[in-house]
């Protein structure tokens, strides 16, 4: 099993091809070291500095070549305000309980909860459950309520 100990942004390419790809959920991506299994069946271990995010795109060094990171489908919240009110109160609820966000031109979208998806319905916000790839707004650095 190869270890890998960095990550190469798709704009550094070199003139190495892709030979592979791994697909990883938004939990996946927070994981600096683990094992995986990528899309043709080969293990690869990741032993990357301590706080390193992977994001789409992103390139695993191999002795064959590139590795690619995609993302994983998964469950997720789709929320469409309809207000500028209505988008403001969903941001300060979804900040208000620490669960990631990413911002689509069509709406919000985070992570399915099932209590906070009941929630929205109860106040009336559009919301679906869907199977999509979750990119979110990349956290702030140093963030605590200290």
């Amino acid at each position: 099993m190869q270890i890998i100990d960095h990550v190469v942004k798709a704009a550094a390419r070199e003139d190495r091809p892709v030979v592979d790809r791994v697909s990883l959920t938004w939990d996946e991506r927070q994981k600096s070291r683990q094992k995986l299994r990528t899309a043709g069946g080969k293990e690869i271990a990741l032993a990357l500095p301590t706080g390193t995010r992977l994001n789409a795109g992103d390139l695993l060094p191999t002795v064959e070549g590139w590795v690619e990171v995609e993302l994983t489908p998964e469950a997720v919240l789709l929320i469409r305000p309809r207000t500028v009110r209505e988008t403001a109160f969903v941001a300060y609820h979804i900040g208000n309980r620490h669960l990631a966000l990413e911002i689509t031109e069509d709406g919000l979208k985070t992570l399915h909860e099932p209590v906070f998806e009941s929630y929205l319905r109860r106040q009336g916000v559009p919301v679906e459950q869907a199977q999509r790839p979750f990119n979110p707004v990349s956290a702030m650095s140093g963030h605590g309520h200290g």
